[in-house]
């Protein structure tokens, strides 16, 4: 008898626990949860970012690429400033080191040479573009935080994450946005983070070291997640010479609708600006480029959407 009553209290109890597991996120839905037939929330795993997280978490790679890319965003940066100063034919009332600026050819077929050829007019001062979510700051935290609740993406987790202002530098990160303020060229960041993030975001950054991690160098997002806007805000005033991103819409505007090539047309036709004019860092954990595909793909849950894209052989 008395072993019925304790199956019985457990059967019980795992019972109510089942209830409170499903009642729990009703409150606010997040966009990938959906009701079901019984009214309960169903919750998608996020397995499908566990291998993507861990390499960016534990392997040497990832590593080795974040301080390879700085590396490169240093040597493109130096060549950039010195041949502006080449290519502008300042007034001699202004200094030899102020910065200038190195221009696209517009006649390349390619969209890629830089303009060799001396200009006139007046002289722009040099600015760095930097995006700074898994280009600066690692949330790769919060992604393994979302595997292990369960939890797909939705606005009030990650502002939690982001309130914390915990999120550490990536590998050589810091030291690059030093080292283009040593030049003398203007550092910007450009974000999709919200103007709410805006505080948390100033405080993580100056607390990391990065150079100019203040309201009037990081422009967030408003009302668009297109960057166009807010780079041509920059350029009114600055040169840009380099662009430093995770995500290609990070770079220019013409990313930001692929196509059903996934934008591999867009990047061949600007194939000699990866290395010069940009630069991009590894993040297989989210994106555009995940985006695009789990809005086109045929399936009923991410994973299963993601499995009808693959190619075998």
């Amino acid at each position: 008898m008395k072993k019925l009553i304790i199956v019985t209290v457990l059967i019980m109890l795992a019972s109510c626990a089942t209830v409170r597991h499903a009642s729990a996120p009703a409150a606010g839905l997040p966009g990938g949860e959906a009701m079901n037939q019984s009214g309960s929330v169903s919750v998608e795993d996020q397995d499908h970012l566990i291998l993507a997280t861990l390499w960016y978490q534990k392997s040497a790679e990832m590593r080795a690429l974040y301080y390879q890319c700085f590396r490169n965003a240093e040597t493109a940066l130096k060549e950039n400033l010195e041949l502006q100063r080449q290519t502008w034919s300042a007034p001699e009332h202004h200094q030899a080191e102020s910065p200038a600026v190195s221009a696209l050819s517009a006649g390349e077929t390619d969209g890629a040479a830089l303009d060799h050829r001396p200009r006139t007019g007046p002289v722009k001062p040099a600015a760095v573009v930097l995006d700074i979510d898994e280009t600066l700051l690692d949330n790769s935290p919060f992604q393994g935080w979302q595997v292990l609740e369960k939890k797909s993406f939705n606005n009030d987790d990650w502002f939690r994450w982001v309130e914390l202002a915990r999120a550490r530098p990536l590998p050589g990160a810091v030291e690059f946005t030093m080292y283009a303020d040593s030049l003398g060229v203007e550092v910007f960041y450009v974000s999709n983070r919200t103007v709410q993030e805006r505080g948390p975001t100033i405080q993580n950054m100056a607390a990391m070291g990065f150079a100019n991690a203040d309201s009037a160098h990081i422009l967030l997002k408003e009302t668009t997640s297109s960057k166009a806007e807010r780079r041509a805000m920059i350029e009114n005033n600055y040169e840009i010479i380099l662009l430093v991103g995770d995500n290609l819409a990070d770079l220019g505007d013409s990313y930001e609708k692929r196509g059903a090539d996934y934008g591999f047309g867009a990047v061949d036709a600007d194939r000699r600006l990866f290395g010069t004019k940009y630069i991009v860092l590894p993040n297989p954990m989210y994106g555009n480029w995940l985006n695009d595909l789990l809005r086109t793909a045929p399936g009923s849950t991410e994973v299963e959407k993601l499995v009808n894209l693959l190619n075998g052989f």
